[in-house]
């Protein structure tokens, strides 16, 4: 699998979140797009009118810190134990991968920002459709994660890893890792093909909502699986009218 569709598919396994790529492109409520495999590729945006219609709300607030088929230690002791001092007050953080699918994904307290009304953007939606200004195959960003500081790592073979200085006794945490520098403190780095170490702000991470055609008698509507919740078999339904209804993953 392409380092991009691997990085995206694993987020969205681990998360049940849509992940950005680039993880540092721009990504605002309103795009529109369709899905290539677990990438979405944007095509447009909603006019700031109706962006406006639908309004925004602030949602609730979550740092993210995920380690697949990777590990860290810090001057030679695992994460968690007691660091001995060091003599100059810096120690070394390492990031091991055993993978060529090893992802690194942190970041600070991310702000959680959706659409006020997803039933008027269905309407919104179906109306687009009938003046021919939508395809049923688009879907279109509902929520997005903004993150102060991010860092974001995927390797490319087993035994790939980076090493930062950072201080002495320092606790492995989701901020540590999301808020490192590369210009100041990245000592060395084999084998990681994507690095984005530190930076900010980012919206990494993000929902979509289609619109579909209601299926009488059926309770769900099921999709294929690069739409299909990753964690979960529960999908945010959202009436319309008797013809279509709204699906949020």
């Amino acid at each position: 699998m392409p380092t991009n569709q691997q990085y995206c598919a694993s987020i969205r396994r681990e998360t049940s979140l849509f992940a950005n790529w680039p993880p540092n492109e721009s990504r605002a409520i309103g795009d529109y797009g369709r899905l290539n495999g677990a990438i979405f590729q944007r095509y447009g945006q909603l006019e700031p009118h109706e962006i406006e219609l639908l309004g925004t709300r602030e949602g609730s607030q979550a740092g993210y810190d995920i380690a697949i088929k990777s590990d860290r230690s810090i001057s030679g002791h695992a994460s968690g134990e007691v660091k001995a001092p060091a003599v100059n007050g810096k120690a070394q953080l390492q990031i091991k991968f055993t993978s060529e699918e090893g992802v690194v994904f942190a970041s600070s307290a991310v702000k959680m920002v959706e659409i006020g009304s997803l039933d008027a953007l269905g309407r919104l939606l179906k109306q687009r459709l009938h003046e021919g200004e939508w395809e049923m195959a688009y879907a279109v960003v509902v929520q997005v994660a903004e993150a102060e500081s991010a860092t974001i790592l995927l390797s490319d073979r087993a035994g790939a890893e980076m090493s930062f200085e950072v201080a002495a006794n320092a606790p492995v945490t989701a901020e540590l890792i999301a808020k490192l520098d590369a210009g100041a403190s990245l000592v060395s780095s084999q084998g990681v093909t994507t690095k984005i170490v530190g930076q900010g702000p980012l919206v990494p991470l993000f929902k979509l909502a289609y619109l579909q055609p209601r299926l009488l008698g059926q309770p769900e509507i099921k999709y294929r699986d690069a739409m299909a919740m990753a964690t979960s078999g529960q999908l945010d339904v959202h009436d319309i009218d008797d013809e279509y209804v709204l699906v949020v993953t």
